[in-house]
């Protein structure tokens, strides 16, 4: 058997458990000093820094009044264990970075002449970004609504996102949220954003994709999205008959379906303009496949 290094070793001993409860330890601790306006330097865990100076302005506070309250809604332990989902990890997690995006975006700690941050406070960060690195998580901060998100990483949706409207990238994104799962109603709002935007598309003609197309167009107007497939009087269409569970499988599937007509569309387009860049490299009219 090959000898391994000690930094392979490490990273294969990588516990999730173990590393969620380090996040968790760090945000026990004090981690902020103030400084008021007459030198007294009082200490804070992130969470009582936020209670104190952030938490009444923020906009997703709702009716709380502090950070306790919303983690005992939420269900946060003070440990995380093997009895836990990851549901459990992640709702943890986004919580904690709610907070850090308050302390280090709206409240910009690190420009602060007030306040300093302990050296922990950055093994924090470190940590933070690693452990969502590893379980495959983005971050994704709407700044407007001082909102924090953890999406799971999907190479295809952030593809779609990157050439999208805003409205329609966060529809793309929020659609894979851990709190959309069985929320059929805000599932049907984000496909019809998408849906929106991209109309134009779906229902033009695309050589050799049409198929696709049609298909697409089909499951939204069959799919109670667009009309009502539920409940109209005398409906004939069998997904009356679907319970929830099924018919959220068809919604997941064509917001697959309508990622990829994008990205086709997206894709053509750009085969096209290689066709016609190529067609300058060799100073002729010829086809662009003479080249390979």
């Amino acid at each position: 058997m090959s000898r391994q290094d000690i930094f392979t070793l490490m990273k294969n001993k990588f516990d999730i458990y173990k590393e969620v409860n380090k996040i968790i330890l760090l945000f026990s601790i004090n981690l902020i000093e103030y400084h008021d306006s007459y030198t007294v330097s009082t200490n804070y865990t992130i969470e009582e820094f936020v209670d104190e100076m952030l938490f009444k302005s923020w906009k997703q506070r709702g009716f709380y009044f502090n950070c306790d309250e919303i983690k005992q809604d939420l269900g946060i332990k003070f440990k995380y264990t093997k009895e836990d989902s990851f549901d459990d990890c992640i709702k943890l997690l986004e919580y904690y970075n709610n907070l850090i995006y308050l302390v280090v975006k709206k409240y910009n700690i690190y420009q602060q002449s007030d306040c300093d941050v302990k050296d922990d406070f950055y093994i924090l960060m470190e940590n933070m970004k690693k452990l969502l690195d590893y379980i495959n998580h983005d971050i994704h901060v709407n700044e407007k609504e001082e909102k924090v998100l953890l999406i799971p990483k999907n190479p295809v949706a952030t593809a779609v996102a990157e050439i999208s409207s805003e409205e329609t990238a966060l529809a793309i994104l929020m659609y894979n949220h851990l709190s959309l799962k069985g929320d059929l109603e805000q599932k049907r709002n984000l496909l019809n954003s998408i849906y929106r935007e991209y109309e134009p598309l779906f229902t033009s003609s695309l050589e050799g994709y049409n198929d696709f197309l049609n298909k697409t167009n089909a499951l939204f107007n069959n799919l109670h999205i667009r009309h009502n497939n539920k409940t109209k009087k005398d409906n004939k269409n069998t997904i009356i008959n679907l319970d929830e569970k099924e018919l959220e499988k068809w919604y997941d599937e064509l917001y697959q379906l309508m990622l990829f007509c994008v990205l086709i569309k997206d894709n053509l387009e750009r085969k096209s303009n290689v066709d016609e860049f190529l067609k300058t490299i060799k100073g002729t009219k010829g086809k662009a496949e003479e080249l390979i």
